[in-house]
């Protein structure tokens, strides 16, 4: 992604304690060599799942094959293929999941190497630094100490440096890959190792920054080396209120389809840029107590509406004080250019479902601290109106990782493969049965 897009929001006065904590971490004169985790930590994608990028690759799949399955449904078979078939012992590349990938879809050599090429263009297009590993690695560079990137993807060595080169990661000393090293997928923390003894220094003149406690931060520390965790973007925002809990409730069946696309990308965004710098759930508010997330989050996916009308008088009369306020209007119109910056016109032709639901959640569940910011701006009637008790929403589980499953849970994916009616229905019932 070429240029940054730069957000009206400051840092809160919290999130700007952090970041001095943290560059004064790397500072620190007992570090030679400082290591950083490639993905989610100097690099961020605008998607809330890694599956929505290969909605940009269906009109190429369709111009080389007749099948009657989607190129994303076809990819994700074939990564689980490579996983099955290759992750305990060895390493899952770009290279085997398209080799799969063509025997489950019937393309031709050319052909498979043109998607292959075609999703590392874009991946290289999407990936855009996160704010805060970009000043953590300058920070680095400039107190002379040996830089070292790890890369644990399935993208080969040529796609990662451009998408260090893209992001304005320059003068590193190393890049390592784990299946360049013949560190199999199984073994997490084994690139570790490779650290140590590409930095040319003690484990514990080296600090490692990752954003997982037990494969960054633990593995680091038995290893001798210090750390620092940066949290990934999308679990802290997650984490921060029960909005996307909300949705996942109200959407159970179609928040991963095509028609989704338009609000999961919103979130994506809130994540990357509201949560760039760590900051957690603030009391009694599910915004972080912030004008501009509100605005972020409730007005800029109605933007994505068109002709919208509100549903009730309060949602007119929240609207409308809304708009008086300038930080939540900053919100709604940063979501709309960047959401433009990120993907053009592009998402627009998934349309708009369950855009509407932020505002709904705001009717009907918000907690006090940020009805208080919106309360000055309303009539005395419509404060009344507004004033009574919120209802507490009804919340579905949100998993940002592979749930393993027991072998029975496997037993009823075989007898009812996902997607198909049968398994739509089952669950259907079981949801019901759990909301009595």
């Amino acid at each position: 992604m070429d240029g940054e897009f730069h957000p009206k929001r400051p840092l809160s006065a919290a999130q700007d304690e952090i970041l001095v904590k943290t560059l004064h971490e790397v500072e620190r004169n007992d570090h030679r060599a400082i290591s950083f985790k490639l993905w989610d930590t100097l690099v961020i994608t605008p998607f809330s799942r890694p599956e929505d990028m290969f909605l940009f690759m269906e009109e190429d799949f369709a111009l080389l094959t007749t099948s009657d399955k989607s190129f994303t449904q076809l990819r994700i078979e074939a990564q689980k293929a490579a996983e099955k078939k290759y992750s305990a012992k060895g390493n899952v590349t770009l290279e085997k999941i398209y080799n799969i990938f063509a025997k489950m879809s019937g393309i031709t050599p050319t052909g498979r190497e043109r998607l292959m090429t075609r999703e590392c263009d874009l991946i290289e297009h999407f990936a855009f630094p996160r704010k805060i590993g970009k000043l953590l690695f300058d920070k680095a560079k400039d107190c002379k100490n040996k830089i070292i990137v790890t890369s644990a993807s399935y993208y080969p060595r040529d796609v990662v440096v451009k998408i260090l080169c893209n992001c304005g990661y320059g003068g590193y000393d190393s890049v390592i890959i784990p299946s360049e090293q013949n560190i199999p997928d199984s073994a997490e923390t084994g690139y570790l190792d490779v650290v140590i003894k590409k930095s040319g220094v003690e484990a514990n003149n080296i600090l490692h920054i990752g954003g997982d406690f037990s494969k960054d931060v633990e593995a680091a520390i038995v290893r001798g080396m210090k750390a620092v965790m940066l949290q990934s973007v999308q679990p802290l925002m997650i984490k921060s209120g029960r909005l996307r809990g909300f949705i996942e409730e109200k959407l159970i069946f179609d928040i991963d389809s095509e028609k989704c696309m338009a609000l999961r990308s919103a979130f994506a965004l809130y994540a990357a840029y509201g949560f760039d710098v760590p900051q957690n759930k603030k009391p009694h508010s599910d915004f972080c107590l912030d004008e501009y997330m509100i605005g972020f989050m409730i007005l800029g996916p109605l933007s994505l509406i068109e002709d919208f009308e509100p549903e009730t008088d309060m949602q007119k009369s929240l609207i409308e004080a809304m708009e008086k306020n300038q930080k939540i209007t900053d919100g709604r119109d940063d979501f709309k250019d960047m959401l433009y910056f990120h993907f053009g016109d592009f998402i627009g032709k998934y349309g708009s479902e369950g855009c509407r639901l932020p505002l709904e959640f705001l009717e009907n569940h918000s907690y006090i601290g940020d009805r208080n910011i919106i309360f000055p701006l309303l009539s005395d009637k419509e404060k009344k109106n507004w004033g009574k008790a919120a209802s507490e929403p009804k919340l579905a589980p949100v998993h940002m990782e592979k749930i393993k499953k027991n072998p029975l849970q496997k037993l009823a994916d075989k007898l009812f493969p996902e997607g198909t009616n049968v398994r739509e229905m089952s669950e259907a019932v079981l949801h019901r049965k759990k909301r009595k």
